[in-house]
């Protein structure tokens, strides 16, 4: 890796969790110098403008969150257990989830709407990412018959998402996990009713 590809990653990481955390338009450029401890110059030689800093951290908090939630998956051989790890990781992470911000994909979907159509665009890609990672989990789960086949793993990846990103949402307006627990109680509920054989 060149220096040049050193200094660009050093920034995205600094700067990550604070756009997560204040959004594009609450993120400035005086907090960005602050905790990356580069001038405005400096960062300016490495990104043509705040946009491409937003759209790189936004990236790089989605690869963060997304390779954690494989490792839990991962640790699961049963289908339907790798969909409920996959849902208490939210559940289990949302206090370390909430010092940097919370979810990036739901902060990202909010600060984007209507106002930046490139994060937009992301954010879009990024929800058809999970629920396809849903969606494969229960696929795999029918062919090894661990998964009812009469399942919808379409609409199931969406109420998946849903229940989640609105547990999260409730939960960090109101200061209350309750929220988030009941869905994801919910989820389990589901996937042990509906999708286990």
């Amino acid at each position: 890796m060149s220096k040049a590809e050193e200094t660009k990653n050093y920034i995205i990481e600094q700067a990550a969790p604070i756009f997560n955390k204040y959004g594009y338009n609450g993120t400035s450029m005086s907090q960005l110098t602050k905790a990356i401890n580069m001038t405005k110059g400096a960062i300016y030689g490495n990104f043509k403008d705040k946009d491409e800093i937003a759209l790189a951290a936004f990236d790089y908090n989605f690869a963060e969150i997304s390779k954690k939630i494989q490792e839990v998956i991962r640790s699961k051989q049963n289908a339907c257990d790798k969909l409920i790890a996959f849902a208490n990781f939210y559940l289990d992470g949302f206090a370390g989830l909430s010092i940097t911000g919370g979810c990036p994909i739901l902060n990202a979907a909010v600060d984007s709407d209507n106002v930046h159509p490139p994060l937009q665009q992301k954010v879009s890609q990024a929800i058809e990412n999970w629920t396809n990672t849903v969606v494969k989990i229960i696929y795999n789960g029918i062919e090894r018959g661990q998964i009812n086949p009469n399942a919808k793993p379409e609409q199931f990846a969406s109420i998946f998402v849903s229940l989640i990103e609105g547990g999260i949402m409730l939960s960090r307006a109101t200061g209350n996990t309750i929220h988030l627990g009941r869905n994801i109680d919910h989820i389990i509920h589901l996937v042990n009713t509906e999708l286990r054989i």
